[in-house]
């Protein structure tokens, strides 16, 4: 605890020295251990935001890029020299039109307005950084077993993150166990517009990064409850959901609350369309699952439940922020920002940080605050790089879509409905300035192309020399291999 509350009051400069010696061991270690890394960045993304708050406040910028360290070494040993054994698997993906789509939205990398090539490559990094785990994801689980009781493991850590949403409601709204990081983004404490308690963050950052958290481990939940093998089910139904239930009313987010409902109704509806898991009675699960947490939320968190309604009350309409709001900021950016944009990573908030931080210069033309995420990305892209990246999202989605409809009853196929049902959603929500719904959004559509995995067809070449390609039974054997292995993928 002294290292740490000496790390804490180390100046940027040795903050930057020591964080760049320690990220060349993380790398290392990430690349010869690359299931591991990934994994351990999982984690990492639960996390940073308490060490950036609590922790390490004065070096708050590099535990930023931690998750993104361990995930630079993973990423060069699995691309760059991958295992044997993934080298007989293919991911069946179109890879040419991906390529494209990216390359759409890069090329604004190299609008002129940026000015820093340190910026434009960081902007680049701030769309894409977590693309190529989309792609390891199918990999790194080398059983379902191994699948479904690590992710067991992953949602019970809901548990104490959901408890500190408590103590943080109950505390004062401007106590230290409330504030947010101050480097990238806004200060302070966030209320409901009534009273004197504070918006939840957890051990998030900002309201935003809670807000993703909720969502996607009620939805895991959810996964799990569809799969009879899941074990310490009953510390889901009655432990997990319902305080997960809590912390969407703590946090105030209506988009929290929205989503669950979205997701609720979506597998519903999917398990009365067919099997979806290998549990016999999902849907009485999932409702007996939905009123405990309704009926714990209303007991135990009453009082969130006040301020949570007073501030949806308030509020803009849902109708206005799901597609009013949009389509102002999308008419305000095709105006300001025209066909080719103000630049990748332009509005983002951490590159202006960075431009302080490095005595770089001011934008060119700033770009105009849109507060949505649509129309911040056609201002920062221009209309080909907006076609480009939502072009890209709704193909990952198809994907994971038309993974969903081959896979059988079990834990894959609920996860692909999952990937589906999380990204629908987000499409309108905030994703590249919401770097833990980045990172979640595309890890999840990973795990739910491993239907799209298949064995590479191992073509035999007979040498050619005496009597070859003249024997029968030589290439009556090589057919068969062949059309073996297409019937078995």
């Amino acid at each position: 605890m002294t290292g740490i509350v000496l790390a804490a009051k180390l100046p940027l400069t040795t903050l930057l020295m020591l964080g760049g010696f320690v990220a060349l061991l993380i790398i290392g270690w990430s690349y010869a251990n690359w299931r591991a890394a990934v994994k351990v960045a999982f984690v990492a993304v639960l996390l940073e935001g308490a060490i950036r708050k609590w922790l390490l406040p004065s070096g708050e910028e590099l535990v930023y890029f931690l998750k993104d360290i361990f995930l630079v070494g993973a990423y060069l040993r699995f691309y760059l020299s991958p295992d044997p054994e993934l080298r007989t698997l293919r991911l069946r993906v179109p890879g040419t039109l991906i390529f494209l789509l990216c390359s759409a939205v890069s090329f604004s990398a190299l609008n002129p307005n940026i000015g820093s090539p340190l910026l434009a490559a960081y902007g680049v990094k701030i769309y894409f950084m977590y693309l190529p785990l989309t792609f390891m994801m199918p990999y790194l689980f080398r059983t379902q077993q191994e699948l479904l009781r690590q992710l067991t493991w992953y949602v019970l850590l809901a548990v104490p993150i959901c408890l500190l949403g408590v103590l943080q409601f109950k505390s004062d709204r401007f106590s230290m166990i409330n504030t947010f990081a101050s480097g990238m983004g806004e200060t302070g404490a966030v209320g409901f517009g009534v009273g004197d308690r504070a918006r939840v963050t957890g051990t998030f950052s900002y309201i935003s990064g809670h807000t993703t958290f909720v969502v996607v481990f009620y939805i895991l939940s959810v996964v799990l409850l569809t799969l009879k093998e899941t074990p310490r089910k009953w510390l889901i139904i009655f432990v997990v959901v319902p305080l997960l239930a809590g912390n969407a009313l703590m946090g105030g987010s209506r988009a929290s609350m929205v989503s669950i409902a979205f997701v609720t109704f979506g597998f519903a509806l999917a398990a009365m369309g067919g099997r979806l898991g290998t549990a016999r009675n999902f849907v009485i699960t999932l409702v007996v699952g939905g009123v405990l947490a309704l009926a714990g939320g209303v007991y135990f968190f009453a009082d969130a439940l006040v301020h949570f309604e007073a501030r949806a009350k308030g509020a803009e309409t849902v109708k206005g922020r799901v597609m009013d709001h949009p389509l102002a900021a999308l008419e305000l950016a095709v105006k300001e920002g025209g066909l080719f944009g103000y630049g990748i990573g332009t509005a983002h908030s951490a590159t202006a940080a960075i431009r302080k931080k490095l005595g770089i210069l001011p934008l060119k033309k700033a770009v105009p605050g849109m507060d949505n995420e649509l129309g911040q990305i056609f201002a920062e892209l221009g209309l080909f790089g907006f076609l480009g990246w939502y072009g890209l999202r709704i193909l990952l989605l198809w994907l994971n879509w038309r993974a969903f409809l081959t896979s059988p009853p079990g834990v894959i196929r609920a996860i692909c409905l999952a990937a589906v049902l999380i990204q629908f959603p987000h499409i309108v929500m905030s994703v590249v300035y919401n770097h833990t719904a980045n990172f979640f959004i595309f890890a999840l559509s990973g795990v739910g192309l491993i239907p799209l995995l298949e064995m590479r067809l191992q073509r035999r070449f007979v040498p050619l020399g005496r009597g070859a390609g003249t024997d029968p039974s030589q290439r009556s054997a090589a057919v068969s291999t062949k059309n073996t292995l297409r019937q078995r993928h």
